[in-house]
């Protein structure tokens, strides 16, 4: 742990960085800032922190002109991100974090690589929300924001309109457990990513999804430089129309979700009913969607089962996701008009109901199934299920008949 002398002299440096750097116009210039005493002054800092045992820090030792390279390493790495980040939220938040992260011991001045993962139509009021999978919803900088328009750009205004590349002002940010050189020869936050938004779309009907990311190097505690980075479409790029809206009262909500999938554990229908919801999400198509959450029920309730489907599902479910009779019986109608149109769908038939209603009651049905489970893995078990409807218990007392 750093002694607090060093915490002292590290928070001089910085405030004396940022106080005289962003006043001036030429502020992003380095050729003009390294000419700056207080650059040079917490270039040193840094330098001097690095230098014990850090493979980065090594490098630049060993090499020619090591002076200049580290200065420009400085630069690149930690003082324009730290720049950027004083300039839109304020000197004192930034530097107040950076204290922070010194006075615990965490700082690791070997270069990450960050991800960044936008997320076209989402907003939020309660932004950083860090979850527990290293995942940090919050807002794009405006470096970030560059970055990803110079990417769009490269395929055409019309193009990457259609594909929502604009307008994102929140993103998924992802750090790796482990620094590494580049992004190549560390593990990606796509699972990570992957996760969070199966918990945002469990948490609450909406439109939530990234189809570009990208890769800026930097650090944890100082944030990171876009410029040096990399852009790349991500694996999901269809894209339906709508938005998304983190409230405040979600964020704790959210948070519970995202921990109970990272320990959930192995369970095939279950995984099979998450992933077939997911599947559904990206499906531009009501009717697909559709199918997909039944596919997603029917692997939950309708394990080795071959008759009596329509009846038998829609009794299970209303039973596991209602607790009082009016409720249940109104469940067990609406999945039993939703199981006949599933079956006309898959038969090529045009069912004469409005389907869009009866895809969202469905999909917000499997939206409860699944949160259940997942919050309370083994909940939902037919064998005990069935005890209870023929003892006309409930989901709570079911979990009590062996």
């Amino acid at each position: 742990m750093p002694l607090e002398s060093e915490r002292r002299e590290f928070r001089r440096l910085c405030e004396a960085l940022v106080n005289e750097a962003l006043h001036l116009p030429e502020w992003r210039d380095y050729e003009y800032v390294k000419g700056m005493p207080e650059f040079e002054a917490f270039s040193a800092f840094i330098r001097r922190q690095a230098a014990a045992g850090k493979a980065r820090a090594n490098k630049v030792a060993e090499s020619k002109n090591a002076r200049a390279k580290a200065r420009r390493f400085t630069w690149d790495f930690y003082l324009l991100p730290l720049l950027e980040r004083c300039s839109e939220s304020g000197c004192e938040d930034v530097c107040g974090q950076l204290e922070g992260y010194l006075c615990r011991g965490q700082v690791d001045w070997t270069v990450i690589w960050q991800e960044v993962a936008p997320l076209p139509g989402f907003t939020t009021h309660s932004c950083p929300v860090e979850l527990a999978n290293r995942v940090t919803i919050r807002e794009l900088t405006t470096g970030e924001k560059q970055r990803f328009g110079d990417f769009a750009k490269m395929i055409g205004f019309g193009q990457a309109l259609a594909l929502g590349l604009y307008g994102a002002n929140f993103a998924m940010s992802w750090w790796p457990p482990e620094p590494k050189a580049s992004p190549a020869s560390q593990r990606t936050g796509d699972d990570d990513f992957g996760t969070v938004l199966t918990a945002l779309r469990l948490l609450k009907p909406g439109v939530v999804w990234y189809n570009m990311r990208g890769h800026w190097p930097g650090h944890p505690a100082f944030g990171s430089n876009p410029a040096l980075g990399t852009s790349s479409w991500a694996p999901n790029v269809a894209r339906r129309e709508g938005g998304y809206e983190l409230l405040e009262p979600d964020v704790q909500p959210l948070k519970d979700i995202v921990d109970a999938l990272l320990h959930v554990g192995q369970h095939e229908r279950l995984s099979l009913a998450l992933r077939r919801f997911d599947v559904a999400h990206d499906r531009t198509r009501p009717e697909d969607r559709f199918i997909d959450h039944w596919v997603a029920l029917e692997a939950l309730f309708l394990p080795g089962i071959s008759d009596e489907l329509s009846f038998r599902a829609s009794l299970r479910i209303a039973y596991y996701v209602a607790a009082v009779p009016d409720e249940r019986e109104e469940v067990f109608h609406k999945m039993r008009l939703s199981y006949k149109t599933r079956s006309k769908v898959v038969h090529g038939e045009s069912p004469k109901v409005d389907l869009p209603e009866i895809a969202n009651d469905t999909e917000e049905i499997v939206r409860r199934v699944l949160r259940a489970e997942v919050m309370s893995p083994g909940s939902l078990n037919v064998d005990r299920l069935d005890a209870a409807i023929a003892r006309g218990g409930s989901r709570e007392q079911e979990r009590t008949l062996e």
